[in-house]
Formats: C-alpha cells, sequence, structure tokens
C-alpha cells in the first residue's frame, strides 16, 4: 500500500448533520479516512475509514454524507464491525427524498452505493467500524447534507434496539427499506469474506464499472444489486 492522504473529521465538524449537535461537547475525532493507498491506471483509488463508536444524543457515529458529482458508483465492504448504509435518491427537488435504504454490513460483506444516490455510513457496532472502498477519482458533494441537517433518517440506539427516525428538515421522505447486497460476478463482487475487495487490484479490469459506470447502468440499480430482507 502507498503513504495514505489522511483526513480527519472532528466532532465540531460533525454539527451541521448531527441529530442533537448541542449534545456534541467534546471536540474529539470523530472519524478518519485513509485515502488513496492505492490507485489503480489513475482512474480508481482504494481508501480506508475508521469509525469508533462515539454516540452523540443517542445517535449512532457516523460519516458526514455525500452525494457523488456525475454518476460514478463506489464499492465498500467491511473490515472490522458492522455497518449500516443509509442510501438516499432526491426527488422534485433536494428535500424531497424519492427512495431511501439501509444497507445491512457485517465484516466481509459489502455494499455498492449506485449512481445518484446519496449515501452514509454508520456504525451500529459496539467497537470500532473499520471500512475499506474503491471509487473512482470523483468529486463530492456534502451541501445537500449540510443543507437539511444529515440524512432523510437518523439512524438511533435507543437501549440496544436500532431505530430510525426521519430527519424533519426534508419535505418529504419514503418509508425505509432494508436491503443486502446480492453475489455481482458481473462486476467482480462476491459478498463474503473470502473475497476481499482489496484483492481487485489483481484484476483492474474488474473496477471497470466504477470509472466507466456508463456501460453498466442496466446493472447498477437498486433491483440488479440488491434484495429486500
Amino acid at each position: 500500500m502507498k503513504k495514505p492522504d489522511i483526513s480527519k473529521r472532528m466532532a465540531y465538524d460533525m454539527k451541521p448533520v448531527l441529530m442533537r449537535p448541542a449534545e456534541a461537547i467534546k471536540n474529539e475525532i470523530y472519524y478518519t479516512v485513509f485515502r488513496n493507498l492505492e490507485i489503480i491506471g489513475g482512474k480508481a483509488r482504494y481508501d480506508i475509514a475508521k469509525i469508533p463508536q462515539n454516540k452523540i444524543g443517542g445517535e449512532f457515529a457516523k460519516t458526514f454524507g455525500h452525494y457523488h458529482k456525475g454518476i460514478y458508483p463506489e464499492l465498500y465492504e467491511v473490515l472490522d464491525g458492522r455497518a449500516y448504509f443509509l442510501l438516499q435518491k432526491i426527488g422534485s427537488d433536494q428535500a424531497e427524498i424519492s427512495e431511501a435504504y439501509i444497507v445491512e454490513v457485517s465484516a466481509g460483506e459489502k455494499a455498492v452505493m449506485p449512481p445518484g444516490f446519496g449515501h452514509l455510513s454508520i456504525n451500529v457496532g459496539e467497537r470500532d467500524l473499520t471500512l475499506a472502498n474503491w471509487i473512482g477519482l470523483v468529486d463530492y458533494d456534502y451541501q445537500p447534507f449540510s443543507n437539511f441537517h444529515g440524512g432523510c433518517y437518523y439512524v438511533l440506539d435507543n437501549g440496544g434496539n436500532i431505530e430510525f427516525e426521519k430527519n424533519p428538515n426534508y419535505k418529504s421522505v419514503p418509508e425505509i427499506k432494508k436491503l443486502k447486497l446480492r453475489d455481482l460476478p458481473e462486476l467482480g463482487i462476491k459478498n463474503d469474506k473470502e473475497h476481499p475487495i482489496w484483492n481487485l487490484r489483481e484484476t483492474p479490469e474488474k473496477l471497470d464499472w466504477l470509472v466507466n459506470p456508463q456501460k453498466y447502468m442496466d446493472l447498477l440499480t437498486i433491483e440488479k444489486l440488491y434484495k429486500e430482507i
């Protein structure tokens, strides 16, 4: 692996997207991203993120959330811990969400962020969450998540139970559906511990869908990628 570019989000940086920002009273490191650990062909990069379990106001630790500029997807794997990925798709305007999903992922399992979906990663385990991802060299848009104070749902710890609360700052939010990734041989993905995404660097042609998604749009839909649980 290469020497990474390290990006740290502090707790105060997260205030724009927290359900209860006033309860972020200690400005400690909230999560860390190690970017560009590997770059394939100057077009796709491998990153690792570490998200400690730091609940603020009862909300599970999470990433800030972003959309991708353009139609680029992203591939994640949980290396350690347990994650939920919140996926949301904008409707007629940014305040109206037309689709909302939670993808459940345990260690060794994967998740794909389809084109056009905003997303964030949530640590719903009791220990640190470590994620890996492959993504094309894309730009991020964080502003919609900042504008509406987070994703369309807040994911809360209610005494051992996980609860989903709609974010009232959006005009409309659909009921959430839970998903699990299918095996996707066409994209080089097998959803088990024996096939880590790090190994995709050995067959870079299997990362082409991240770089040239326009050729794979028929595969990069919720229905083709996921099964409902």
